[in-house]
């Protein structure tokens, strides 16, 4: 499929995974990396990952999975650890797909899903990309919850469209990207599926923070922050970085939380290098 030509129609697919149903967009061919998107409302992996899709299917079966109760996946009701909860779907819909060694880019809590997953299948992950993930406890140096942890918690109960702008300001560092347009398309997103709001509001579960299992992850990890991440704080990248035992981190200035988004040529050549030669 030429990249020029992907669009989420198009790349649309879907996998029966144990009980529920899992929406991916899919191109390329070869080693599978499979993308996963943050736990904001009206997220999708195709809205943060479609301008790194088309790069990533030139060398890779790209797969960008939407979570339970994100996007076109099913509104699960999760009464268990969050992450660990998404990464044994994921792992579901793989075995039900064939494959069984991945690479996985992993942003926000796609970055603590990615962390579950591997300390649940280590055999089955070749590579880690994590991007302002989540999963560690408190911050050093700034209050938790951070500002933006806040504009996320106070969305799901207002849930409107000045709500998702500041929530969409915090997100991004550059001006240039907050636009009325992403607002607009991040809040339809987020109204068109009432049921996924109801399942997260009936849900139980947390994140745990993954800071004592760290060390047990022995795949090669690239650590990727945006300097500015008002949701993810600058010291859980150094918190990775040194208690992963094969960990390298890149920071990006003048970025924010979303650096596939903000950064996303540098972004797309950092990580490809890194997958085929790090």
């Amino acid at each position: 499929m030429a990249t020029t030509a992907l669009t989420e129609q198009s790349t649309s697919k879907f996998v029966q995974a144990g009980d529920i149903k899992l929406h991916y967009n899919e191109a390329g061919s070869g080693d599978a990396v499979i993308m996963l998107h943050g736990g904001g409302p009206g997220a999708s992996g195709w809205s943060n990952f479609s301008t790194n899709i088309g790069p990533f299917a030139e060398h890779y079966r790209t797969m960008l999975f939407d979570m339970p109760q994100f996007g076109k996946s099913d509104p699960v009701v999760i009464n268990e650890e969050r992450a660990h909860y998404n990464a044994k779907a994921i792992k579901k819909g793989l075995d039900q797909l064939g494959i069984k060694k991945v690479s996985f880019i992993g942003n926000s809590f796609g970055g603590a899903t990615s962390l579950a997953f591997v300390l649940l299948y280590p055999e089955a992950v070749h590579k880690l990309v994590l991007m302002g993930a989540a999963g560690y406890g408190q911050s050093i140096f700034g209050p938790t919850p951070l500002e933006g942890i806040k504009a996320l918690n106070a969305w799901w109960h207002v849930r409107t469209k000045e709500a998702m702008k500041e929530i969409v300001d915090i997100f991004v560092y550059d001006q240039k990207f907050k636009t009325d347009e992403l607002v607009g398309r991040r809040f339809n997103a987020a109204m068109s599926k009432p049921e996924h709001i109801e399942a997260r509001n009936k849900s139980t579960g947390g994140l745990m923070d993954y800071t004592p299992e760290l060390h047990k992850i022995k795949a090669p990890t690239l650590v990727i922050w945006g300097r500015d991440d008002r949701f993810s704080p600058l010291d859980w990248a150094l918190r990775l970085t040194w208690h992963l035992p094969n960990a390298q981190l890149h920071v990006f200035p003048q970025c924010g939380h979303w650096v596939q988004y903000e950064k996303s040529d540098q972004f797309n050549r950092l990580v490809l290098d890194f997958l085929q030669n790090g």
